[in-house]
């Protein structure tokens, strides 16, 4: 058994050695953009960054306002994240794309008023959209997203720049 995960564990190292130049290569493009949605607590905004390894998986940092709700009592929650989620793209045709990902993030919810207590914690991020591309480096971006579970949807639309 020791000998078997040794080959497996000297192929996978000799693979990531040989594809290391490769993904430094294919980092391009970048794009960064962004969006404004609705939110379980209002209107959202984001602000992402992202970029190629392969011609099919990236990367993908993000800033989500999630907005703000008020509350009877004069309660109030609002919501921050702040995340990295690994990003598979897929083209339809030359105008149409499509991409998943998958991540984690820091996910602030604020509560204020009589009786309640904010928090903070690491969570997961799943999302999925479509991209249309009206030239070479613009699209349009719409997405689902979600953050945490029961309180982190969001869609929205954007704008995604390439460079």
């Amino acid at each position: 058994m020791n000998k078997i995960s040794l080959a497996l564990a000297s192929f996978v190292a000799a693979g990531l050695l040989a594809a290391g130049p490769a993904a430094a290569q294919s980092f391009r493009p970048s794009w960064a953009g962004a969006s404004i949605g609705s939110t379980d607590y209002g209107t959202g905004l984001k602000v992402f960054l992202g970029g190629k390894v392969t011609p099919i998986f990236g990367w993908e940092g993000q800033v989500v306002s999630h907005g703000s709700e008020d509350l009877p009592l004069g309660r109030k929650h609002s919501a921050m994240s702040l995340g990295g989620s690994a990003v598979a793209r897929f083209p339809l045709n030359a105008q149409f794309g499509a991409f998943g990902k998958a991540g984690v993030h820091y996910l602030r919810v604020k509560r204020s008023g009589p009786g309640v207590s904010s928090d903070s914690d690491l969570e997961l991020g799943l999302g999925a959209g479509l991209l249309f591309n009206f030239t070479q480096t613009a699209a349009l971006r719409l997405e689902y997203e979600n953050i945490g579970g029961g309180d982190g949807d969001f869609f929205s639309i954007g704008l995604q720049v390439g460079f």
